[in-house]
C-alpha cells in the first residue's frame, strides 16, 4: 500500500488505525459518551455476525429498542444523536476493551463479545471487499489473506481509490 493512498484511508487516534469513517473529533468525544444501564453493546471484529445477532435482539426487544449504527462511525455529532435516543440501545462497535467509553462499564451496560471463527471471518471480509465499490480493490484472495494475517485488514475500510495486486517476480 503506497504512503498516499494509506494516508487517503487512515488516520490514527491513541496509536490506533482507524477509517475516515470514524472523525478523530467523535473519537475524542467518546470519553463524555452517556451510556445507559439498558444499553445493550454489540462487540467483535467487523464481519463476525454482528448484524445477524442485532436482528436477533431486536426481535426480543421489539418494539422498545433502537439499533445504532456502530459507535465509532461518524463525527462529533454522533454523541448527540445517540444521546437524544429516548428508547433502549442496542449499539454496535468494533472498539476493544480500553477505547469503549467509560461509561458503559461504570454502569455495567450488557454486553455481547461476538466470536467467529477467523477463516470464516476473513473469507466474509474477503467478499465484502471484493463486493463493495467503495472499496480499495484487492486483485486476489492470496494478497487479502496476507493482509489479514498482519491484521491490516481494518486498514482496508473506507471509501479510497488504492488498489491491492499481488507482487510479481
Amino acid at each position: 500500500m503506497s504512503t498516499q493512498s494509506q494516508t487517503a484511508l487512515i488516520h490514527r487516534f491513541n496509536g490506533i488505525p482507524f477509517t475516515t469513517r470514524s472523525s478523530p473529533d467523535l473519537l475524542k468525544s467518546l470519553d463524555a459518551f452517556d451510556a445507559r444501564e439498558d444499553d445493550i453493546l454489540l462487540v467483535s471484529y467487523p464481519k463476525s455476525g454482528t448484524h445477524w445477532l442485532a436482528q436477533i435482539i431486536m426481535q426480543i426487544y421489539t418494539p422498545k429498542v433502537t439499533l445504532t449504527s456502530p459507535i465509532e462511525f461518524g463525527d462529533i455529532s454522533r454523541v448527540e444523536e445517540l444521546n437524544n435516543l429516548s428508547s433502549k440501545r442496542i449499539i454496535p462497535t468494533h472498539l476493544d476493551y480500553n477505547m469503549l467509553p467509560s461509561n458503559f462499564k461504570v454502569k455495567q451496560c450488557k454486553a455481547f463479545y461476538i466470536i467467529r471463527n477467523p477463516k470464516d471471518t476473513a473469507v466474509s471480509m474477503y467478499h465484502y471487499y471484493r463486493d463493495n465499490p467503495n472499496l480499495p480493490t484487492i486483485d486476489s484472495w492470496t494478497v487479502f489473506l496476507e493482509l489479514f494475517l498482519r491484521g491490516d485488514v481494518g486498514l482496508l475500510t473506507g471509501p479510497a481509490s488504492c488498489h491491492y495486486a499481488e507482487a510479481g517476480p
